[in-house]
């Protein structure tokens, strides 16, 4: 017998741990693709499968999965073609629940339809994976075991959140408190309150009650039932005068219910966004031991979120249970996901923008940055799918794909408005990203930001950004715009060191930024000074309100409320609050300026103007209006290649140069390159 070396079996183990792809080849020609037949068996039998090729032009039979990967290290083994593979948990618990005992099944399974380790298959197999999804006859989305547990799994973004099983005595009563309004709106729109005896305890029930009870729920609020028609409360057994009603707590633990369903890591991912919007069926998903249609999830949120904002919208905290401190873009996800659906099977325009794709899946995770782009591939028209995307594939690095992304989205809108969604000088994950591109893997910011503001101004007026017109343009890592420089940075207050600031640090940082700008500028004026701090807000209307010089009412108010804090300690508006009517005094003017303080840094120009901008703002930064750009930009002048470039450092508010007034006449722009 011939002696076979240590190198060998090396070779000979690597050789068939490949063996399930390489005995299943695909033609790139006809748009090949692996199909995993699960082969039937009993519930405690171990998993076999075996491959077989198809191309997609025959409109072959098979299921397509959406799942979470789960972590590579835990896996438990299946048999695929005869050979050993270690599916990850996830992967194999959802193999086990779809498994028949009576009939193989066609299964288009990622992990294992793709040969992973092979680049140039894994770029092949991109360029179908929308078709991958859109011919599949069924659809199925994993979101694992729903068990007693299960309160316990609920996962909440924020951490705060309280789950109605460990609400203490105090806390129901607290919330009984908050939620006393609520009361008085749904007898008033003709609620009526359950007897406590025809209502479940929850406790008592069991999982396939609580879960059945959720999903009609959510079936009568997607069929339109408003909110008050829904045992929000009970008849109290204490039938005094006062508490003859009670908060429903059963109602608080189906709504614990439809947020465990939301707090599914499947809803995190990427990839999971194109794997349930493409299918042209509705798709299953899979809370073992119980499956149900997507579309019943979906239709009931975003109805009760419409009702919630609209008509219903006086009995939101407890129909929602807000004070329970769930955060609601994980509702929003869901909604998301809804309206695309409802794009891809109803509409015609069939695809997103790339800006819609993008906003979609900034607050999901990948392994892999890339996946940021290649994960809503599919979901862009198919156009730009076949010829401007044509090439893309993992030899590209994350920063060559996020940038020239980048470029797109401002081409395609004219506009520089995204600017604010940049990188600027802030360190990124992503090595070597430009300044000026977005990094498609980092999560927004929440709330009402200046990602969001600087719309609300015209400081370029009816410019536009010409943008990138020959596709070679679109490589590298520079960005050319045009220009009209307004100013220099002179002097900067301290960088705030909190997210978030309590009311005696923002007392302090805004008399901070007062006497730099006294200082600086000799001047005992404020006007100038509060129109920077504010942004040219006007507290007595939304906050989206569109820009305009304060006028000399608004600023009379400011200095009177400033006085009566610096004299009393008391922050509140001088003027009664019009929106609650109920003659109490508001926060509007310490809100503004709270969020100002948190989100930027005061300075002033060399030219004595005030102005608010990012926090990595320095003096000798430049100022300058950019066409197609709302606001003013902070730029960092440095040198490459022996040439004058910028950095690009973040949007601002500059006194002065908001509305236009750079553009008035014959501007002069200047071609400036960033990088």
């Amino acid at each position: 017998m011939e002696m076979i070396d240590d190198s060998d079996n090396d070779i000979d183990l690597a050789v068939m741990e490949q063996m399930p792809w390489l005995e299943t080849p695909l033609d790139t020609r006809r748009s090949c693709i692996r199909i995993l037949k699960l082969h039937k068996g009993a519930n405690d039998s171990p998993i076999t499968c075996s491959l077989q090729v198809a191309a997609l032009d025959d409109d072959p039979e098979y299921e397509s999965l959406s799942y979470v990967w789960g972590d590579p290290a835990e896996t438990k083994p299946i048999t695929v073609n005869g050979e050993t593979f270690n599916a990850t948990e996830n992967l194999a618990d959802f193999l086990h629940c779809l498994r028949l005992q009576i009939a193989d099944r066609l299964l288009w399974v990622d992990a294992i339809c793709i040969d992973q380790r092979n680049d140039k298959e894994k770029n092949g197999q991109l360029r179908l994976m929308a078709r991958i999804y859109r011919q599949a006859k069924e659809a199925h989305i994993w979101f694992g075991y729903f068990s007693h547990s299960w309160s316990s799994e609920i996962i909440c973004d924020s951490g705060k959140y309280i789950r109605a099983s460990e609400m203490t005595p105090h806390q129901w009563t607290e919330a009984e408190r908050i939620c006393r309004g609520d009361l008085r709106h749904f007898l008033k729109a003709g609620g009526k309150p359950e007897q406590q005896h025809k209502l479940f305890h929850s406790e008592k029930q069991s999982c396939e009650e609580l879960l059945s009870q959720t999903l009609d729920v959510l079936d009568r609020a997607a069929d339109g039932m408003h909110l008050h028609e829904f045992p929000l409360f009970l008849v109290s057994y204490d039938v005094s005068k006062d508490d003859r009603f009670a908060m429903n707590r059963h109602w608080l633990t189906i709504l614990d219910c439809i947020r465990w369903l939301l707090s599914r890591r499947w809803w995190t991912r990427v990839w999971t966004l194109q794997e349930a919007v493409l299918p042209r069926v509705d798709s299953f998903i899979h809370a073992h031991p119980y499956s149900f249609r997507i579309s019943r999830l979906l239709n009931g949120i975003d109805s009760m979120i419409k009702h919630r904002l609209g008509c219903c919208k006086d009995l939101g905290r407890l129909f929602l249970g807000e004070f329970q401190s769930f955060p609601f873009n994980q509702y929003i996800r869901a909604i998301t996901l809804h309206d695309h659906r409802e794009r891809f099977t109803e509409l015609e325009s069939q695809w997103l923008t790339l800006e819609e794709a993008v906003s979609s899946t900034q607050a999901r995770k990948a392994t892999d940055p890339r996946d940021h782009f290649f994960g809503i591939l599919g979901l862009l028209p198919q156009v730009w799918q076949d010829i401007r995307f044509r090439d893309y594939d993992y030899s590209y690095t994350a920063a060559e794909i996020f940038g020239q992304c980048t470029k797109l989205i401002y081409t395609n809108s004219y506009s520089l408005e995204q600017l604010s969604s940049a990188i600027g000088v802030k360190h990124s994950m992503v090595s070597e990203l430009p300044s000026w591109s977005i990094d498609l893997s980092n999560r927004l910011p929440n709330g009402d930001d200046d990602n969001h503001r600087w719309v609300l101004y015209d400081a370029a007026g009816q410019s536009r950004f010409e943008g990138v017109r020959l596709m070679h343009e679109l490589a590298g890592p520079s960005l050319a715009i045009k220009a009209i420089p307004i100013g220099t940075v002179g002097a900067c207050a301290r960088r705030v060191s909190h997210d978030r600031l309590h009311s005696n640090m923002v007392f302090s940082h805004i008399s901070e930024w007062q006497r730099l700008y006294e200082d600086y500028t000799d001047t005992l004026t404020t006007d100038r000074f509060w129109r920077a701090a504010f942004m040219d807000r006007d507290i007595w209307r939304n906050w989206r309100h569109k820009r305009k010089l304060l006028p000399r009412k608004r600023l009379d108010d400011i200095n009177r409320w400033w006085r009566s804090w610096n004299e009393t300690g008391d922050s509140q508006d001088l003027d009664l609050d019009k929106q609650a009517g109920d003659g109490s005094r508001g926060d509007y003017h310490y809100r503004a300026l709270k969020l100002n303080a948190e989100k930027h840094r005061f300075f002033c120009t060399a030219k004595y103007e005030p102005g608010l901008g990012p926090h990595d703002v320095q003096p000798f930064d430049e100022v300058y209006v950019l066409a197609g750009c709302q606001a003013p930009a902070i730029l960092r002048r440095v040198m490459r290649d022996g040439k004058a470039t910028f950095l690009f450092v973040g949007l601002c508010f500059v006194d002065g140069w908001m509305y236009g007034e750079a553009t008035f006449g014959q501007p002069e722009w200047q071609t400036a390159i960033l990088y």
